[in-house]
């Protein structure tokens, strides 16, 4: 698979999974989809460690931006048009942009960001869990 259709498909999933999060963190609706689950944020654990170590992966130089380009397409994507989406389907704009879902999306990101920089810390070259990079 080519890096960019690797990328865009990391994106997807980390879009895909922020959504599955929001549907664990959700109070009861009255519908099958509402986990009201007040540890929903440990799915960030595995997401973020391995989001990272695939970017760490790649070449040393691009590590960072890469890192925030694919995180920002994925954020935007999940946590911006997905909701979006909600809208048009007549959902009430107080449920798809509320203080709930955005604190349940805060509580995913700082564990996730956290798992994400303590991994890529960890894969820094010259460290014991480094893998050699691979070109671009």
């Amino acid at each position: 698979m080519k890096p960019r259709s690797a990328a865009a498909l990391a994106a997807l999933a980390l879009a895909a999974v922020i959504h599955l999060d929001w549907h664990l963190a959700r109070p009861n609706q009255g519908d099958q989809l509402s986990g009201h689950w007040s540890q929903h944020w440990l799915l960030a654990l595995p997401t973020f460690a391995a989001l990272a170590v695939y970017l760490a992966s790649g070449l040393p130089t691009k590590r960072w931006s890469r890192s925030a380009a694919l995180i920002f397409a994925g954020v935007f994507l999940g946590q911006i048009l997905e909701p979006l989406s909600e809208l048009a389907m007549g959902a009430p704009w107080s449920w798809v942009w509320g203080g709930i879902r955005w604190t349940a999306f805060a509580e995913f990101m700082a564990a996730g960001l956290l798992t994400f920089l303590l991994v890529m810390a960890w894969q820094e070259p010259g460290r014991g869990g480094a893998r050699k990079p691979v070109e671009d």
